[in-house]
């Protein structure tokens, strides 16, 4: 300060006052920037507890999966196994959290399931005759619950899990195709019969899934019969299907 008043006084000293004061202004926006915000944050968002994730009280997501018919048919209704006897399903689920253990699943999908049927000596569905391919085809909607069992640590992830599941489907059209090889020089004859009357418009299911995260190994099990009840006498097609899953998220 002593330094400052000397340098003020004299005749010098309206032009020294002009100095000093030219000089703060200068050195002002330094000083504003000094205090310049560097993290912003609203208090009450951060303290609002989050209820939705893959981990929380409820969570959305879609989900593809393929599954291949398993188990014997009974004779007079066996299967060529494989891809060509397959269901592929895509859907959403919407899982409700009850506990860091346990959760209530919901699903809605669709679902293509196809059966190869075998052709062999005593072949009966839907009749005796033998062809180079045959299938029968069925577009369907299905709901299924399913009660989770959590297992592990984990975050806001889905985690492993088990489910147990049961359901219902509907059939909103069937199909029956086959091929053959009519004479030389023809690769192929398709044939194709829709709204089949012996197939059941209405199924249950049963069945798990064992997951870890997004994937998912799902065995299903059909109790119900494939066909209408005035077919009750036909033999009875595989019932299972087992397969993988491909959770969306």
């Amino acid at each position: 300060m002593r330094a400052l008043n000397i340098f003020l006084s004299g005749r010098l000293a309206p032009l020294r006052q002009w100095a000093v004061v030219g000089a703060l202004l200068v050195g002002a926006p330094f000083a504003v920037r000094a205090q310049q915000v560097l993290v912003q944050a609203d208090v009450a968002n951060d303290t609002v507890k989050t209820t939705f994730g893959p981990n929380r009280r409820w969570f959305v997501h879609g989900y593809l999966a393929l599954g291949l018919a398993a188990g014997p048919g009974q004779t007079g209704a066996k299967l060529r196994y494989g891809f060509t006897s397959a269901e592929a399903r895509v859907g959403g689920r919407l899982k409700r959290r009850l506990s860091n253990s346990v959760a209530l699943c919901g699903d809605l999908n669709y679902g293509y399931l196809r059966y190869e049927l075998a052709q062999e000596a005593g072949k009966l569905v839907p009749s005796s005759t033998l062809h180079q391919h045959e299938y029968l085809g069925i577009h369907q909607l299905a709901t299924e619950v399913a009660l989770r069992f959590n297992y592990g640590r984990r975050g806001n992830v889905v985690g492993s899990y088990l489910d147990l599941l049961a359901g219902g489907t509907w059939a909103a059209g069937t199909r029956h195709t086959t091929e053959d090889v009519p004479a030389a020089g023809i690769n192929s004859v398709e044939t194709t019969e829709y709204g089949l009357p012996y197939l059941h418009r209405f199924g249950s299911v049963v069945g798990a899934r064992l997951g870890f995260d997004r994937y998912a190994l799902v065995g299903r099990y059909r109790p119900s019969s494939a066909f209408a009840s005035s077919y009750a006498a036909w033999p009875e097609l595989p019932r299972w299907t087992c397969g993988v899953e491909v959770g969306l998220f």
